[in-house]
């Protein structure tokens, strides 16, 4: 198997130690927003009634249950500190670089003059966008679904598929829904790749995607079952649409909202004709799974949020870490797909390098994002412990979606568990259930 070049190692090594370094200095140091939903569940793992809790319910429109496990476990060893919550996500996004890695390996490493695009691949690999979630707990939910998509891909995409890796990609991909509902484009995505493996008998194929067929039709009766979220709002094709460019374009220019939804189309249409292009068809299947898998995850990102708050919502700094996707595999395409004249040659290259300083740009205007964030919580915090054992309304509802009500007994229980930003003496802990 070709190694990866060295130059390729270091960044990775350098964009990792950034990250990990980033996160720990700008991690949410309490419980905010949606984090706060923990601490019923919590109480209720103590109390020995977890069952009855919300850990199996939707949490708007997601099902978070392997999330909560993990975020019960990392809560209880920190003392109700979060900064465990965001380590936990900086070795999962690792771990998921780790599969991407053994992915390139055996694909572009192969690639004649792919050099221009390896850069590229790490920077999207570990993206500074994804600081947005690594710095809040809370959001251990989406690493632990794009660690299950990296080993989806992986399971689908490697040269002799085996009804074992069949079996591993379903588990991950099982965890992946149980986090974040995004994963449900895990189905979609991994029919496709292998309806598209030309190298398997037809009978296999078949064999292989029925797992995934009966999965999709278990996940459509379960959501008209639980009907979470509630009525989304009058959708139009043109909103969806710009939703969806929105969505994509935000992984390399949330920093030019208005650039986004071209450099999104141009995007889909290279990425298009890069998979047509491929000579190696299994080896562009991976790059072509990611692109899809975030295609479709814009689509019922657009399905279930453009009605309720337009086209512009798809901007959310937190959709990078999927919208990134998109942009990896495009790299990955366009290396595994580089043809053999020099026109054309450079032209892509000119692409990939603009695609690149867009990327720098957008990766430095979200880590200033996360950067203010993470001193607008310690004001915050700061703010709790002054008022303590009471804060005023004001405050209460910018911590909890303007519900001062629920915020203040959420925090009351932070307070008498002794987690912060009201922390105990050193040493103090909660017997395990």
């Amino acid at each position: 198997m070709p190694a990866l070049p060295i130059a390729v190692r270091v960044a990775a090594a350098v964009l990792g130690a950034f990250l990990l370094a980033a996160t720990l200095r700008w991690h949410l140091s309490l419980m905010l927003w949606d984090h706060l939903d923990l601490v019923p569940i919590y109480q209720a793992w103590q109390a020995g009634a977890l069952a009855t809790s919300d850990f199996w319910r939707f949490h708007g429109g997601h099902l978070h249950t392997a999330a909560y496990a993990v975020l019960l476990a990392t809560t209880w060893l920190s003392g109700g500190r979060p900064w465990l919550d965001c380590l936990v996500s900086v070795l999962l996004l690792f771990a998921y670089a780790g599969v991407i890695a053994l992915i390139a390996r055996d694909s572009v490493a192969k690639a004649r003059g792919a050099d221009v695009s390896w850069l590229l691949l790490v920077l999207f690999t570990l993206y500074p966008g994804h600081l947005a979630n690594l710095q809040w707990g809370w959001q251990v939910a989406v690493f632990l679904c794009l660690a299950g998509v990296a080993v989806v891909v992986r399971c689908i995409t490697v040269p002799a598929p085996s009804w074992a890796g069949q079996a591993l990609a379903l588990l991950a991909a099982a965890v992946a829904y149980l986090s974040f509902a995004t994963a449900i484009a895990l189905i979609p995505m991994a029919v496709v790749l292998l309806a598209l493996r030309d190298d398997l008998p037809l009978r296999r194929r078949v064999s292989f995607a029925l797992p995934w067929l009966a999965a999709g039709a278990a996940v459509s009766v379960q959501y008209l079952a639980a009907s979470p979220g509630g009525a989304a709002g009058t959708v139009s094709v043109s909103a969806a649409l710009l939703y969806v460019l929105n969505f994509l374009g935000g992984g390399i220019a949330r920093f030019a909202t208005d650039l986004a939804p071209g450099l999104a189309a141009a995007g889909l249409v290279s990425a298009g004709w890069a998979a047509v292009q491929a000579k190696d068809r299994r080896a562009s299947l991976p790059w072509l799974g990611l692109c899809l898998f975030a295609l479709v995850a814009a689509v019922l990102a657009a399905a279930g949020r453009v009605g309720t708050y337009g086209s512009d919502q798809a901007f959310s700094s937190r959709y990078v870490s999927f919208s990134s996707l998109f942009w990896l595999g495009w790299a990955g395409l366009l290396a595994t797909a580089l043809p053999g004249r020099p026109l054309a040659r450079r032209t892509l290259g000119a692409a990939v390098i603009a695609v690149g300083l867009f990327a720098i740009v957008n990766a430095v205007h979200l880590a200033r994002k996360a950067a203010y964030l993470a001193d607008d919580s310690r004001r915050i915090a700061q703010r709790l412990r002054t008022a303590a054992p009471a804060a005023d309304e004001a405050l209460l509802r910018e911590v909890y979606f303007d519900r001062a009500d629920i915020a203040a007994e959420r925090l009351a229980a932070l307070r008498q568990l002794g987690f912060a930003p009201f922390d105990r003496a050193a040493g103090s802990r909660e017997p395990l259930p």
